[in-house]
């Protein structure tokens, strides 16, 4: 009706149709009130990293708590880690079904659930009148954390506008020490509380996070993606009109973006989804399989777990054993974290994606040998300096694991995936991470109360395979095209053959030509 037909190539996405230029009303985004209103918005959808943050510091604190370890009879090895592991093996339960929920009902309404998972965990963990009760409680916050950890990058990511995609992406993962933040401070704080109260108050206040986005989920919009997948294009349509073109239903951009998103569900309807044993089907698929396994793994076992969850045993053991001491350190170890991985986030365009992995994963090695060294040389020689040294080894060590692994642990596996395998490879990534998790919060007390400083050296022989793995495995995505970054995992034949099939199913839709003037 009044507007051209965009033509969208499936068969050959080198042909594509160069993009008219995006205007906004200013020269930065944040001038833009379209693209304002909506990133404000997204901060709803963020905060469900903040959830899973919180959750650390906070059993950190709780573990410095007189009342809390009187009142669940001084918990130590394995006792802890279940304690502490409960929560991934919530998370893993919520796997099998939770990426069917955000295809069902929605991203807005898969966060909506997850947080009432929350909800009921903090106020069973909160009110615990034994450890079986608190137990129960870290297992619901864990099963609705993951949920919302799964629903929320897919609706961040189909929100965003395609110049800020990558950046927005990878700020979600560093919310975690937003939530981190708040814990170890909350529980710095009810230290001074004489009643169980010190542990009970930041128990409940881990529903915040969660009772924000249940408030304010509703003013979010829903992705366009899944509104088009749904038959709702009118509603999609509104939505990139209100958002990515500031009302202006005769931007050329707007067209051309409208175009392509419902071309290509209208192609992924037509080839009926991709089952689970497609992800292993071809090399360079189980190649990106194995990249979304380790990237699970090593964001998990680099050491950051010791210090997430375990930060007042390892500093017990360089004989700080001051409640209000550790504390501190807690908040101060959470308030530079956050620093630190902001300023990384920005950097992963400008420096690209491999070089920080590699530079991230070798000075790990050295950063944590030498909290080994020094830890060793305080025991045996009962010299101050040397504890001092260790912790900021630990605070070093934090540093230079944010260069890469928190704004990259998410950001870089959905780069890699095609699109009709990425909510499949997104959830073998958090499947990674909650097996992870399970590990290190479960074996980790065990470790050191068995083992002492040298348990640490398990991490440190460790550290050396991450790197060999990144190093052969890791491809560099900078700069390049989606075409390109297949190229990159596929053979020219393979590449063919999906070149062939797509150019199938364009021929049986008739063209790929869309008029949004239709809608």
């Amino acid at each position: 009706m009044g507007t051209p037909p965009v033509a969208i190539s499936a068969a050959a996405p080198s042909n594509r149709p160069t993009p008219p230029e995006f205007v906004t009303t200013g020269k930065y985004w944040w001038q833009d009130a379209g693209l304002r209103r909506l990133y404000l918005l997204i901060l709803v959808a963020i905060l469900s990293s903040a959830t899973n943050g919180y959750d650390g510091s906070m059993m950190n604190g709780l573990q410095t708590l007189t009342y809390w370890r009187d009142y669940f009879h001084n918990p130590e090895g394995s006792t802890l880690g279940l304690l502490n592991a409960i929560q991934s093996v919530g998370g893993i339960c919520s796997l099998p079904y939770a990426p069917y929920l955000c295809d069902w009902i929605g991203r807005k309404k898969t966060i909506f659930v997850g947080c009432c998972y929350v909800a009921l965990g903090a106020a069973l963990q909160s009110s615990s009148q034994n450890i079986g009760m608190f137990i129960a409680g870290r297992f619901f916050i864990g099963h609705g954390s993951c949920i919302s950890a799964i629903a929320s990058p897919l609706l961040i990511t189909e929100l965003c506008h395609p110049k800020q995609r990558g950046k927005v992406t990878a700020v979600f993962n560093t919310f975690w020490y937003f939530g981190s933040i708040i814990a170890a401070w909350t529980t710095y704080g009810t230290l001074q509380i004489t009643s169980n109260w010190s542990w009970r108050l930041p128990s409940l206040l881990q529903i915040v996070p969660s009772f924000i986005q249940l408030c304010l989920i509703w003013f979010l919009p829903e992705s366009p993606r899944y509104l088009i997948s749904k038959e709702r294009d009118a509603e999609a349509l509104e939505v990139m009109i209100k958002y990515h073109a500031n009302g202006d239903r005769d931007s050329e951009w707007l067209k051309f973006e409208f175009a392509e998103v419902r071309s290509s569900i209208t192609l992924e309807v037509q080839s009926n989804g991709t089952s689970w044993k497609a992800l292993f089907a071809t090399p360079g698929n189980r190649k990106r399989v194995a990249i979304c396994v380790a990237c699970g793994m090593f964001s998990q076992l680099s050491g950051n777990g010791l210090i997430s969850y375990y930060l007042s045993k390892i500093l017990n053991l360089l004989g700080y054993t001051d409640p209000s001491f550790q504390n501190k350190i807690n908040g101060i170890y959470a308030t530079t974290g956050w620093i630190e991985a902001m300023f990384a986030a920005f950097l992963v365009d400008r420096l690209g994606r491999r070089p920080l992995f590699l530079t991230s994963n070798s000075a790990m090695i050295v950063t944590f040998g030498l909290w080994i060294a020094f830890t060793a040389m305080n025991i045996n020689t009962e010299k101050g300096s040397w504890g001092i040294g260790a912790i900021v080894m630990i605070f070093l060590h934090t540093l230079v694991y944010n260069i890469a692994w928190t704004s990259l642990n998410v950001a870089y596996p959905v780069e890699i995936l095609p699109y009709h395998l990425r909510a499949k490879g997104l959830t073998i990534l958090n499947l990674s991470i909650s097996l992870s998790l399970f590990f290190g919060q479960y074996i980790n007390p065990i470790g050191i109360l068995n083992l002492g400083w040298k348990y640490y050296i398990v991490y440190e022989v460790w550290l050396v395979i991450e790197l060999l793995v990144v190093y052969f495995l890791f491809i560099e995505t900078r700069g390049s095209t989606l075409e390109e970054i297949v190229t990159s995992f596929d053979s020219p034949e393979q590449i063919d053959n999906l070149r062939a099939i797509a150019l199938e199913k364009q021929t049986e839709i008739e063209t790929s030509h869309v008029e949004v003037g239709r809608i």
